[in-house]
């Protein structure tokens, strides 16, 4: 008997009790499923937090100042910024990083929006991922002049304009009584480090006041913001960038001590530096780790579905024994007695783990869809789940392939 009758003869017998084979693959169909969710979901929602991180500047240092005991003397300014860049070595580029609120109307549908206020320079943009999607970023010369531009998130431009490439449109901002018709010169995916600066928290909400009013996010000069507000520039967090070649938690640490020397303010936790490069490695492995431990926790219904595969085949084997006992008086020999019952397992088992990755890759779109996330399932963990379902299917039909194939003909026939 070749592997072609033994197809056969497994998809038989299969379709023959279509619905104990059902039953006997439903733990396999759970096994398999919930590790594809788990693992696709998982894997797509360290994907998104490691890509939100590097958005904020994979390859800089952010000094930050503890703002719960820091005093008007102790929040950076915009000097601090231009020293840093020029006096501490290692140091390729700086940038403020100033937030601010204000009412934005969009001078093309007169459409009302708060607007989520970012002061840089056009340094930051080398901390970005991508600088702009669409446009430009704004000069240093236009920056120097306080000129009145500013790159508006992706996200932002379609909710306010209903499409992406916005450059050269106007909207006009309003803030603590003086407004600015402000230019879009570019679009960047900025909204997500707006929001994780400050923008999503409860400052957010003193100014939608409580309404589902949209919400834009804009980069503009650090200059121009402060005309807009009327604050002063103190600064709670600045992005430097080290030189290629320098170490960036080095590089942080001297940005640190100038700003120590600068200030007087010699206290340990006064200034920090996060390295964010850092903080992606660290949230790597954190998000690696619990998704293989939360998918080998959903891996333990493989086994108990392997030993139902084990027990029915076993039951299948003394339905059948006066067929086994026929098959051997006429020749079979015990290795394609084994092979038979081993390829019923397999099929068994395969036809499960095909189930269960449709469910699962069903199940890590759902999953994902609610918060707004795209799942990671590549190819391979489609294959390794396959072949887990064979290997599966293999384990635990031996037991009963080896009975089966050990059968005297003699009493099998015998038997009723």
């Amino acid at each position: 008997m070749n592997i072609k009758e033994s197809l056969k003869i497994a998809v038989k017998c299969i379709k023959a009790n279509w619905m104990r084979s059902l039953l006997t693959m439903l733990g396999i169909i759970i096994g398999i499923s919930s590790v594809i969710m788990i693992i696709g979901a998982g894997t797509g929602v360290r994907d998104y937090i490691v890509g939100l991180i590097e958005d904020m500047g994979s390859n800089a240092v952010l000094i930050s100042v503890d703002a719960t005991s820091a005093t008007d003397n102790d929040y950076i300014t915009l000097d601090d910024v231009e020293n840093i860049k020029t006096k501490v070595k290692g140091v390729e580029r700086c940038s403020p990083m100033l937030m601010g609120f204000g009412r934005a109307t969009i001078d093309k549908t007169a459409s009302k929006a708060t607007a989520m206020l970012v002061g840089v320079n056009s340094d930051v943009q080398f901390a970005l991922t991508n600088s702009c999607e669409y446009g430009r970023f704004f000069t240093d010369e236009e920056y120097d002049a306080n000129a009145p531009v500013a790159v508006i998130g992706i996200n932002s431009a379609e909710m306010a304009f209903g499409y992406h490439d916005v450059t050269n449109e106007y909207v006009t901002i309003s803030s603590s009584g003086k407004s600015m018709k402000i230019k879009i010169c570019g679009v960047a995916n900025i909204d997500q480090l707006t929001n994780s600066l400050g923008g999503s928290s409860s400052m957010t909400s003193m100014f939608t006041s409580g309404t589902d009013e949209t919400i834009i996010a804009l980069f503009m000069p650090c200059t121009t913001l402060t005309q807009i507000t009327g604050a002063e520039a103190q600064l709670s967090s600045v992005f430097v960038i080290a030189e290629e070649g320098y170490d960036y938690d080095a590089v942080g640490n001297a940005a640190v001590n100038y700003l120590k020397s600068a200030h007087g303010n010699y206290s340990n936790s006064m200034y920090t530096a996060q390295n964010m490069a850092t903080y992606v490695e660290i949230v790597d492995v954190i998000m690696s780790v619990l998704t293989a431990f939360i998918a080998c926790v959903g891996a333990i219904s493989l086994i108990v579905g392997g030993i139902g595969v084990m027990n029915i085949m076993l039951v299948s084997v003394t339905e059948r024994t006066r067929e086994i006992g026929i098959r051997k008086s006429l020749g079979a020999k015990t290795r394609v007695i084994t092979l038979q019952f081993l390829t019923e397992s397999v099929i068994l088992c395969l036809i499960g783990g095909a189930i269960g990755v449709t469910i699962g890759i069903a199940g890590a779109f759902a999953a994902c869809s609610i918060i707004d996330i795209a799942p990671n399932i590549t190819w391979w963990l489609i294959v390794v789940a396959l072949l887990f379902s064979c290997g599966v299917g293999l384990f635990f039909g031996i037991y009963p392939a080896r009975k089966a194939a050990q059968m005297s003909p003699i009493d099998a026939l015998r038997s009723e």
